[in-house]
């Protein structure tokens, strides 16, 4: 039900419903991401950072590219002058460090990357592609591992995760990039977008196992409870995190 209808909102609601959608993904995934990180984190810097990453959006929106850049580095400059202000009573000092960088990269700085995506030509069509691929790949995973999955991936991080499942699911990326060449995309080389979607594949699984690596260091199973029996948003959309600026970058570079 949850596909259908994301596919739905997103066709007919235009780029405003769109703008919304990711601004509340990210503002409920950093919350997400702050309570995995600091477990029990104050109200002001969940307020300060659902700040900056509508900035982070706002700046993605108006001004491209650069004033995403312009809000992250800005926002870099206030963090580095908060530990200098706080020094040395936030110990160990470089985990502090380390938490307040993910903080204010991790989500602030790939979702916009979807609002650039889809102000692209064919932007709404790139982001059917993106989520299209996606889905395919972490279907096909799931069916091969559990039917053929023999060797761990990366058992110290994802203990279900096979070779077997990887593979299945970047060919299935791969299938699905071909199938959008073909009836969207005719401009592109089939095999450049067969690429893309292996490559998109390749990342995704990257940022799925990044999710797991975040989840396993603050021991917690899931990261929130916003869909009962399947976890957070984050856990829902940890695989399109990462691909974002990889599809954002090729539209522009080809």
């Amino acid at each position: 039900m949850i596909i259908p209808l994301l596919f739905s909102c997103l066709y007919w609601g235009g780029l405003p419903l769109f703008i919304v959608l990711v601004w509340g993904c990210l503002l409920l995934g950093n919350r997400e991401f702050l309570y995995l990180l600091y477990h029990d984190p104050p109200a002001m810097l969940l307020w300060l950072h659902g700040f900056w990453g509508t900035l982070a959006l706002a700046g993605a929106y108006f001004r491209g590219l650069e004033g995403l850049l312009v809000v992250l580095i800005l926002g870099s400059i206030l963090s580095f002058l908060q530990l200098i202000l706080t020094f040395p009573y936030q110990r160990p000092f470089f985990e502090f460090l380390g938490k307040q960088t993910f903080a204010l990269w991790y989500l602030p700085l790939y979702l916009p990357f979807l609002i650039l995506i889809r102000l692209q030509p064919q932007g709404l069509w790139w982001i059917f592609f993106l989520l299209a691929v996606n889905y395919a790949g972490d279907t096909a995973a799931f069916y091969v591992g559990r039917t053929w999955g023999r060797h761990k991936l990366a058992p110290m991080v994802s203990p279900k995760k096979t070779i077997e499942g990887s593979l299945g699911g970047l060919v299935a990326n791969g299938i699905m990039a071909f199938v959008f060449e073909r009836i969207l995309f005719p401009q592109y080389a089939w095999f450049t977008l067969i690429g893309l979607g292996v490559l998109i594949g390749v990342v995704s699984q990257v940022g799925d196992l990044l999710e797991s690596i975040f989840k396993r260091a603050a021991r917690i199973k899931d990261s929130g409870s916003l869909f009962p029996g399947h976890g957070g948003l984050l856990d829902r959309v940890d695989s399109l995190i990462l691909p974002a600026p990889i599809l954002y970058f090729f539209l522009v570079f080809f």
